[in-house]
């Protein structure tokens, strides 16, 4: 058995632990979960803490970030509200993970790699209700799944999430 297969089989054996201070890493035990606030989404798979850390979500390769909205105003300086009829994918993403993270108080949990090769910090979020986001955000459809040895300790999960996704064809997934 390689490394990559009884860590997958280790995996699976892990129980998180929702509403906890604490959650069980197959390789580390028992870790402490860190309680942190979302002070601004900015993007579908990235958030900024009230601390200023960045962190991207585990699992996730989200659309780009939709770029601002240039605001046209009129010879009186009104503002010209044009009448779109949709919302983008990535509004629709962007929308969504706002809604569910800015101003709320998240529990956040690492994988064995806590740092990604450009800095940011990489976790698991949970929402105090435990609600698991980096699923979440699969299964609505909002993201493609991004599974990267050695942080695979949700991978099923996430694996789940983004084939409900799929059948579904919600988000990304429409026809």
């Amino acid at each position: 058995m390689t490394c990559y297969t009884i860590l997958a089989v280790l995996t699976c054996l892990a129980v998180p632990s929702y509403g906890t201070e604490t959650a069980e890493h197959p390789l580390f035990g028992k870790q402490k979960m860190e309680e942190a606030l979302v002070a601004k989404v900015l993007s579908a798979d990235t958030i900024r803490l009230e601390d200023d850390r960045t962190i991207v979500l585990i699992g996730l390769r989200a659309p780009e970030a939709p770029a601002p909205e240039k605001i046209e105003r009129d010879k009186y300086g009104f503002v010209i509200e044009d009448e779109i009829p949709y919302l983008s994918m990535e509004e629709q993403a962007m929308k969504f993970v706002r809604e569910l993270l800015e101003g709320k108080t998240i529990r956040l949990e690492f994988d064995i790699e806590k740092t990604s090769s450009g800095g940011t910090t990489l976790g698991y979020v949970y929402l105090k209700d435990g609600t698991f986001v980096n699923a979440e955000i699969l299964r609505r459809g909002f993201s493609d799944l991004s599974i990267q040895p050695p942080n695979i300790k949700h991978a099923q999960r996430l694996r789940d999430a983004y084939r409900e996704a799929r059948q579904e064809k919600r988000g990304i997934h429409g026809e």
